[in-house]
């Protein structure tokens, strides 16, 4: 059982246990210290699998489990410049986690100030965003080294998927039909993958992993690159721009931007399967992380990664529908 948290508990460590997250907060103070900054001075940033803090002119990233982050390392220095990833000052780890030092970018969390954001500069962001990520699929010839074929919300073999969308039958008592249209998804999907051309993919392409200063200006957050169909980064940007943080589909400007790009870039034969079989494998992989959680609000067929899922099984397709 989780330890209870106390009054002082930031919200991004609510259903963490309370002396794992005082541990990554000393080693990014040690490590803040080390390179000049005062994380006393510093602003705790988005982010789920790490614990970032900003000011002092650096970020301060610390993986929350003990990962290594050497190979994330290796990625970001080898991506394009037009990719607009801050500089790494330093990287290592403290106890097997690893932590990531990089210069501090002027510029504000895009997933923090959408609501800001007139139509307008919505539909910018989510082409800028997009072009940044296309640039390191365009590069994927220098930089598939540095990346596996899974990662993140893409498990390693059908197998495991398989035995994800069990968790979630389980978890959502899905119906016989819904199970059998699960299974197919995920199935089509592992079936066109190796058929199309394989690309390193962002792996987590939302907005809170970009910033924002009149315009994109950097995309942040490689830890979860992956080698594979483009279609991986295309489900989370039309997520990102067709779906509110309640997981309720909305109509948009920017989620038609989101719509057009996704229709030119994605496979003309298999990016449909790809499409659908990605999405549903990054709400799988949502649902395990909120199964995790001893004290998750609500009812389970409320949560966000079950009200996306179920929707993505219907007939009409979720969020992806007009691309479906």
């Amino acid at each position: 059982m989780t330890p209870e948290p106390n009054a002082d508990t930031h919200p991004l460590d609510q259903y963490r246990d309370p002396s794992d997250a005082a541990f990554v907060r000393d080693v990014a103070a040690d490590v803040a210290a080390h390179f000049g900054g005062d994380l006393m001075r510093m602003r705790r940033a988005n982010g789920y699998s790490n614990a970032t803090w900003v000011g002092d002119g650096i970020a301060v990233r610390i993986a929350h489990t003990p990962v290594d982050m050497a190979r994330e390392t290796a990625l970001v220095r080898a991506l394009p410049r037009e990719v607009g990833h801050p500089e790494i000052l330093g990287e290592g780890t403290a106890e097997g986690h690893g932590w990531i030092v990089t210069k501090e970018v002027r510029g504000q969390n895009l997933h923090e100030v959408w609501p800001t954001l007139s139509p307008v500069e919505q539909q910018q962001a989510v082409r800028q965003l997009w072009a940044r990520a296309h640039i390191v699929h365009d590069a994927s010839s220098s930089l598939r080294t540095h990346v596996a074929a899974y990662g993140g919300f893409v498990p390693a073999t059908l197998g495991d998927a398989t035995t994800a969308a069990g968790r979630a039958t389980d978890a959502l008592g899905l119906s016989s039909a819904q199970q059998s249209r699960l299974d197919e998804v995920i199935e089509e999907y592992f079936r066109a993958a190796p058929l199309v051309e394989q690309s390193v993919n962002h792996g987590d392409l939302a907005l809170m992993n970009a910033l924002w200063d009149g315009e994109v200006i950097s995309l942040l957050d490689f830890e979860f690159a992956v080698l594979g169909p483009v279609e991986i980064d295309l489900c989370r940007l039309v997520c990102e721009a067709r779906v509110s943080e309640d997981g309720q589909q909305e109509d948009s400007n920017a989620g038609a931007v989101a719509l057009e790009i996704t229709a030119r870039h994605m496979d003309p034969v298999h990016g449909r399967a790809l499409l659908h079989g990605a999405a549903v494998l990054d709400q799988l992989r949502d649902l395990d992380i909120w199964l995790g959680h001893d004290d998750a609000p609500g009812r389970v067929e409320d949560w966000r990664p079950c009200r996306l899922l179920t929707d993505l099984l219907d007939t009409e397709g979720g969020y992806l529908g007009p691309l479906l």
